[in-house]
């Protein structure tokens, strides 16, 4: 007699490893994007995109980045930059894991991901624009 019943611990059939390291890209490509726009560059308003854009998407990517806009803490750029990337990945790798948890095929988990980042952003971005609006 058969019931069907499954107590294995997995509910997915993608590997959590891949799915944590695939979970990567979206930070690992803002970091990029970043750095694309010099490390040592200051930036004005006339490149807004590099300086102010760049810095804003490189805290909602990296998630513990809020650390360093503290006053008091002196770091330098590529210390921050390092620090952030090794604290936010395994945030990321989790996320990825468990999506991959719950995902039966990669097209699935591609869409949960890109879905995920989009409001993960979209939150941040809100956030922000709030806090700078009473601040202001």
């Amino acid at each position: 007699m058969s019931t069907g019943i499954d107590f294995s611990a997995r509910r997915g059939g993608l590997p959590r490893i891949v799915g944590g390291i695939a979970a990567w890209a979206f930070p690992i490509a803002v970091t990029v994007l970043v750095l694309r726009g010099s490390l040592r560059a200051n930036g004005d308003m006339t490149d807004i995109a590099t300086t102010l854009l760049g810095a804003m998407m490189y805290r909602v990517a990296v998630p513990t980045a809020w650390i360093f806009a503290v006053d008091f803490i002196e770091a330098g750029r590529l210390l921050a930059l390092s620090t952030t990337l090794a604290t936010s990945l395994p945030l990321w790798y989790l996320v990825g894991a468990r999506l991959a948890e719950y995902s039966y095929r990669w097209a699935e988990w591609v869409r949960r991901y890109i879905v995920l980042c989009l409001v993960w952003s979209a939150l941040n971005v809100g956030v922000i624009v709030v806090v700078g609006s009473i601040v202001s």
